[in-house]
Order: C-alpha cells, then sequence, then structure tokens
C-alpha cells in the first residue's frame, strides 16, 4: 500500500468516525440546535440518517415510531419535555409527515402534540423544515396530489422549507445558484436546481426563478 492509498484510508476512517460521533448519543455537539419529530416509520430511514447527518451533523431524534436508534426514550415524548426542547433548538425538522398532518399544520389546527410543536416553532421564528420523502406535486385542482400541492405552498409562505431526503445523493447540489443555472434547468423537464443547505442564490438568479418557473430543491 502506498502513500496516497494510506492517506485515502485514513481520510475515509476519520469520515466515518466523524459520522458516528455525530450519531452517537453521547456526543451532544450542537445535537440540541437540531430537533427532528418523526411521527411514523421512515420509508427510507437509511436515506433520512444520511440528510440528517449532512444537514445537521448532531440532532435530537422524537421518534413516534420506535423504529430509530439514539431516539428520546419513550417517557420524554411529552408535549411538555418536547415544547421546552423545541423552545431552545435552532431547527425544527417534521420528517415523513402523513398528508393528513401537513394540512393540519397548514390550516394551524394544533390539536395534534406534533403538529401543537410545529405550529409554535412557526410563531417563535424557528427554522423549521419538512422532510420528504418525495418532490412536491405540481398544482392539480380536487384531487390528493392538489391538497397536498396547497398545504406545502400555505406552509412555503410561512417560510417553512421542504426538503426531499429521498435519494439525496442523487443530484449535484449547488453551492451558489447563477443566472446560467436556472436557464439551464428551464430547459430540462422537471424545471428544478439542487441547492447544498446555505447555497448563495444571485439576484439575477432570482429574476430568473420569477421568469422562468424553476424550482430551487435543497
Amino acid at each position: 500500500m502506498d502513500r496516497e492509498q494510506v492517506r485515502s484510508l485514513i481520510e475515509q476512517v476519520a469520515a466515518e468516525v466523524d459520522r458516528r460521533l455525530a450519531r452517537r448519543d453521547g456526543s451532544q455537539g450542537r445535537r440540541g440546535a437540531h430537533i427532528v419529530l418523526l411521527p411514523a416509520p421512515a420509508a427510507f430511514p437509511e436515506e433520512l440518517d444520511r440528510c440528517l447527518t449532512q444537514r445537521y451533523g448532531g440532532w435530537t431524534m422524537a421518534d413516534f415510531s420506535g423504529t430509530m436508534q439514539n431516539a428520546l426514550p419513550p417517557e420524554q415524548l411529552e408535549r411538555g419535555r418536547l415544547l421546552a426542547l423545541a423552545s431552545q433548538a435552532e431547527t425544527v425538522a417534521l420528517a415523513a409527515p402523513s398528508v393528513a398532518l401537513l394540512r393540519e399544520i397548514a390550516a394551524g389546527e394544533d390539536g395534534t402534540d406534533l403538529a401543537f410543536l410545529v405550529i409554535r416553532a412557526i410563531l417563535w421564528g424557528k427554522k423549521v423544515e419538512l422532510l420528504l420523502d418525495f418532490d412536491p406535486p405540481r398544482f392539480h385542482r380536487n384531487s390528493l396530489l392538489g391538497q397536498v400541492a396547497d398545504a406545502l405552498e400555505t406552509l412555503a409562505s410561512m417560510n417553512v422549507e421542504t426538503v426531499n431526503y429521498h435519494r439525496v445523493q442523487q443530484y449535484e447540489r449547488l453551492t451558489l445558484v447563477t443566472e446560467e443555472a436556472v436557464r439551464q434547468a428551464a430547459r430540462t423537464v422537471d424545471k428544478t436546481v439542487w441547492c447544498s443547505a446555505g447555497a448563495i442564490i444571485t439576484p439575477s438568479a432570482r429574476d430568473a426563478l420569477n421568469e422562468t418557473g424553476v424550482r430551487l430543491r435543497y
């Protein structure tokens, strides 16, 4: 094994150690800065885990499905405890929500614990993210897709960010979105620009987005 191979192996091991430390229950780091609410089992748990690692590094998982590792114990999943955690967090993320829960939150109905927590985070001006396993549908009037599109559009107007965690590695994610990138995307079928978290969007790119109808996805 030559020196370059040794260095590459060391880098791979170091990256894996960092990833495991971020997930390990005892590694606090910035875990408290990000709370993830999981109402039901994720359809793609490994991809969700990768997405969380990439976006947050460390996080607190409130798993109501009982399927994820390193989550809060069941006795800590009561409203008061989670409300306290959410009040201190920078980011409140809702992962793999049902359509019913999306509509409930969009309508401002906070009768359930999860809807209450997300709506509270919105009112507090927290960074709120929806981690979905599908792309937001185009509007289809009087259909299920239309209901989903309406709910997501309403939540977007409240500064809620939508992220597709499913197969997050498939797309090249830009750190700088330019007008040229937008106009190139406008010539594609899905009319989508994939961005990394915190991507810079130039003023001319924003104008092009409004002009072309291209969507940004994170």
